[in-house]
């Protein structure tokens, strides 16, 4: 939606994504992709190869190989970086276990050809690395205009971002229960550990709210209430040496942060008031 909010004053939109839609639809035309996962990929790659679009912005990984047929078939493509993406794959859990590692090497060389074929940005300075050339640059900070007005504090826990289980999920309810106040986790999560957490939050006498994934003007005002944001990623892969938006969002809307105590996320924010280091992976320092 950000990179949607600098195009609608010159192009005529269309924004496809999954259900729900964004909550303000001014000034473009939203696409609904219905279905499981699968079926949304193959939706949406069918969409992107068409000849009708002037140009085609790609943000999901798990579209890259049809943006590179759309690129090889000259069509303007610009595909936006936002993950070390071969360092991702062996980290995702829906991927079957043998095929993470040679998907990995293939995501590498999938970028090498990306490069190639259409435009690549990058949300990180670090992600040049995996780039032949030096792509541009646009960082995924946040529009200032667009921040929710301050709230007053309404004694929540808050988590932003899509849940699991090396984004520190359980560590988020530990953390929860530590200081007493309920828990709203705001992003997808799976079935299995919604349940996961659901047992997990009334064995401690947690207050939790799994809202789903909310568009992000709704995501800040909800966080922006909060007594504290979270951000208990792993020490793995991409986790290692980014910095999570997350960070930036808690900060940016006037409440604390306590994050894990990776080398990207210090590297930015490691000083400034307002934030605290936890050892990531290590639930008990969470509590």
């Amino acid at each position: 939606m950000k990179t949607i909010g600098s195009l609608v004053g010159e192009w005529d939109v269309t924004y496809a994504t999954a259900e729900p839609g964004p909550s303000d639809t001014a000034g473009l035309t939203w696409r609904p992709l219905r279905g499981g996962r699968l079926a949304r990929s193959l939706a949406a790659s069918a969409m992107l190869l068409s000849s009708r679009w002037g140009l085609v912005s790609v943000h999901d990984p798990e579209l890259l190989p049809a943006a590179i047929v759309r690129g090889f078939l000259r069509r303007p493509t610009v595909f936006d970086l936002h993950e070390d993406l071969p360092a991702q794959v062996p980290d995702k859990t829906w991927v079957p276990s043998p095929l993470r590692r040679p998907l990995a090497v293939v995501a590498a060389r999938m970028l090498t050809v990306a490069e190639r074929v259409m435009t690549v940005t990058v949300a990180e300075y670090s992600y040049r690395a995996l780039f032949r050339t030096t792509p541009p640059v646009i960082a995924n900070h946040l529009a200032v205009e667009r921040l929710p007005d301050p709230a007053p504090d309404g004694g929540e826990v808050v988590y932003l971002g899509d849940i699991s289980g090396i984004r520190g999920a359980t560590a988020a309810v530990r953390f929860a229960r530590g200081a007493g106040l309920p828990l709203v986790m705001i992003g997808r999560c799976s079935t299995e550990l919604r349940e996961r957490l659901e047992q997990l939050a009334a064995e401690g006498e947690v207050g939790l709210e799994l809202t789903g994934h909310l568009y992000h003007g709704m995501a800040l005002s909800r966080i922006a209430g909060a007594a504290v944001g979270l951000s208990p990623l792993h020490d793995v892969g991409n986790y290692s040496h980014s910095l999570p938006t997350k960070v930036l969002e808690y900060l940016a809307v006037g409440i604390g942060a306590v994050v894990s105590d990776l080398e990207g996320t210090r590297s930015v924010v490691g000083g400034l008031p307002g934030v605290a280091f936890v050892p990531p992976g290590d639930e008990r320092a969470w509590e």
